[in-house]
């Protein structure tokens, strides 16, 4: 049993004690900490405790000096210290710091685990690999699987063409996984997407405003990495206050408030937390590739770290681990000397409203009128939610899509009311004629409104015996355009 009596002379430590060797590469423990599914509150509590164990000389300190500095409980601390040794993320031993009774304590060390740690396991047993033939490893070597990106707008185009359809657009919706398929014209099979979080946290649309925010700061911070010839890797520190900024389009001196900071760190671990399967997606191979399964995340947050600035004030900073295709792609649009415009389909602005269906329009839109995909055409309600939103139900999509369409009305629109519809109709709001398929529950049955580029009309067809929604560029598809340009 080590004895430990002289950090109890010099600092009044007892045990237990915490341990961060000088020689522990904190990158490498975070990331094993999340190849090995340990939890994101556990992750931030351990950078916290390296943290400050960094102002102590012999890097070791008692679970009562840490509780002070990080602001939790000393069976908090213990909590997480526990989890990570059942992970053999932690090594523990017996030490004492009493010098007159040698009363027993632990000593918790972080350290990284030897391979046959972490892959061992004494009910293996080797497979049977004798009716298996082998494949030539240059065969293998040789698939190109970057043919699945979008080089035009890096993986972008599929964040905002495919994987927003699986996020959740209810706040109060609970559940841990969404399943989507999405027809697309030209394809044999639809594409199925599943999102799956860890933990129940399953990424809310409105948190994209933060990856918006985030894929900004990248792209100005690659640029200046470039300039500099430095190495560019894949983890980068984000100081929040920029973050919330950008995201939500506040000025700097208002984006550390507790609201904005505490709803951009649970945004942040949502974003995190949510990985998306998509299957189908490669269906036209002229080559031996027959399909590409993608299991796709937006980013790893990897840490949280508080630290004071220049001035002595506490901040906070996101550590974020982003895919090696997005870095790639923004390291190839700059060097090709492509402007910001160029790049980002995502953009805060159309994150400020708080309908989550018309945020998803504001991309389906944007990604129409950017890549000169046409939307032409007549949609019933439930076509048009397939489009749009898959992932909403159809009574939350027609509610949210006619607030959107009330709120942007052309008041000199005049319906001529169908007489299959007539009776439906109980209100009439400026020029939309609203019908009410359950209490409280307002639906546009007739109207006309200009959003992101389109004329939308809504009315009734009596070919298809239904309401039918149809679009057509606007004059102010153009302006949009302009306006998006100009703000880079």
């Amino acid at each position: 049993m080590r004895e430990l009596f002289d950090l109890s002379e010099k600092y009044g430590f007892t045990a237990p004690l915490v341990s961060a060797p000088d020689t522990l590469d904190l990158k490498v423990y975070l990331r094993l900490c999340g190849a090995l599914s340990v939890s994101p509150t556990t992750i931030a509590v351990i950078s916290d405790i390296f943290i400050a164990l960094q102002d102590i000389d012999e890097r070791i300190a008692s679970f009562e000096f840490l509780a002070e500095r990080i602001n939790r409980k000393v069976s908090n601390i213990r909590h997480h210290l526990v989890t990570l040794e059942k992970a053999n993320l932690i090594e523990s031993e017996f030490i004492t710091t009493d010098p007159i009774r040698r009363r027993r304590g632990k000593l918790f060390t972080l350290a990284i685990p030897k391979g046959q740690a972490i892959a061992g396991s004494d009910s293996a047993s080797p497979p049977d690999v004798s009716n298996f033939q082998l494949v030539a490893s240059n065969t293998v070597e040789t698939i190109d699987i970057d043919r699945y990106d979008d080089k035009t707008r890096f993986l972008e185009l599929q964040i905002v063409r495919y994987l927003v359809k699986a996020m959740r657009t209810n706040r109060k919706d609970k559940a841990g996984i969404i399943r989507v398929k999405l027809k697309e014209e030209g394809r044999v099979k639809p594409i199925s997407i599943t999102a799956r979080a860890e933990e129940g946290r399953l990424i809310y649309l409105p948190d994209m405003s933060y990856y918006a925010g985030a894929i900004t700061w990248l792209i100005n911070h690659i640029s200046e990495r470039i300039d500099q010839a430095d190495t560019i890797g894949e983890t980068f520190t984000l100081p929040l206050e920029q973050l919330i900024s950008m995201a939500k389009d506040v000025p700097l001196s208002d984006s550390s408030a507790g609201g904005y900071m505490n709803n951009a760190i649970h945004s942040l671990q949502r974003i995190s937390a949510t990985t998306f399967d998509m299957r189908d997606f490669y269906d036209r191979s002229p080559d031996s590739i027959k399909d590409i399964e993608m299991y796709y995340k937006l980013f790893r947050l990897e840490a949280l770290v508080t630290y004071e600035d220049e001035r002595q004030m506490e901040k906070k900073a996101a550590v974020v681990q982003f895919p090696r295709s997005t870095v790639k792609n923004i390291i190839a649009a700059v060097r090709a000397k492509r402007t910001l415009d160029d790049m980002l389909l995502i953009d805060s602005d159309v994150f400020a409203t708080k309908n989550e269906i018309e945020i998803l329009f504001g991309l389906w839109a944007r990604e129409h009128l950017i890549t000169g995909r046409q939307a032409q055409k007549i949609y019933t309600w439930n076509e048009l939610r397939e489009s749009i939103a898959p992932s909403s139900s159809l009574s939350e999509f027609k509610r949210k899509f006619s607030n959107m369409v009330l709120a942007n009305a052309d008041p000199e629109y005049n319906a001529k009311i169908h007489d299959a519809v007539r009776d439906k109709i109980v209100q009439i709001v400026e020029t939309c004629h609203l019908s009410e398929p359950r209490k409280g529950e307002l639906v546009v049955e007739y109207g006309r409104a200009t959003v992101q580029g389109y004329l939308i009309n809504i009315g009734f067809s009596p070919e298809q015996g239904a309401s039918v929604i149809a679009f057509r560029r606007h004059m102010s598809a153009l302006h949009i355009l302009n306006q998006f340009n100009s703000k880079r």
